[in-house]
């Protein structure tokens, strides 16, 4: 019996496969949930019960970091929060990497 090692491509060397633009018109329509993330806190159970009007939760990232772009649970963009008229928005400043997208949706 002869055997041989199995070589397998390095997943950091894959690129994306090429997109088929008859198989991306099935999908078009479909809803997805963007979220925007400006911080995150850890905080006990006492110091959740203790919030009130007025209470101020400090946030992990400072005023001028920019934010996460969140699609349907995984980070694909980073951004700066612009004002236009009365309403927040993100200016897209970062699309994040293939293999970063991947690591987030690990954590």
């Amino acid at each position: 019996m002869n055997a041989a090692p199995a070589a397998f491509q390095s997943f950091d060397s894959m690129n994306e496969p090429p997109v088929n633009p008859g198989n991306l018109d099935r999908i078009l329509d479909l809803p997805l949930e963007i979220t925007v993330e400006i911080g995150r806190a850890k905080k006990q159970v006492k110091e959740i019960l203790d919030i009130g009007q007025g209470s101020i939760i400090e946030l992990d990232k400072q005023a001028a970091d920019m934010v996460d772009v969140i699609v349907n649970g995984r980070m694909i963009a980073k951004g700066s929060v612009v004002v236009i008229d009365e309403s927040f928005a993100v200016r897209i400043t970062e699309i994040v990497s293939p293999n970063e997208r991947i690591k987030s949706a690990n954590k």
